[in-house]
């Protein structure tokens, strides 16, 4: 497992500074970042939090760790020009 846990700063990574806006790979690897870390407090940790936090709960993060999931799917489509 890498050992960065957070996603790095929303600064454009791309060499063009021109524009703010970030592209789909700079938002894609932000969203895969975040899945990343939100998935590795599921089960990373090892110490039962996930199975803890109560049905409700456990759902609610699995719609969020969908919803990642589903937002880097488009994300990659986009940057890969499919």
């Amino acid at each position: 497992m890498a050992e960065r846990i957070m996603a790095r700063d929303r600064k454009r990574a791309s060499a063009d500074a021109t524009t703010t806006t970030p592209d789909a790979s700079d938002l894609l690897e932000n969203k895969l970042e975040q899945l990343n870390s939100l998935l590795w407090c599921f089960y990373g940790a090892g110490d039962g939090w996930f199975q803890d936090a109560g049905e409700a709960h456990r759902e609610n993060l699995l719609w969020i760790a969908s919803d990642l999931a589903r937002e880097a799917v488009a994300l990659y489509q986009e940057s890969a020009g499919v």
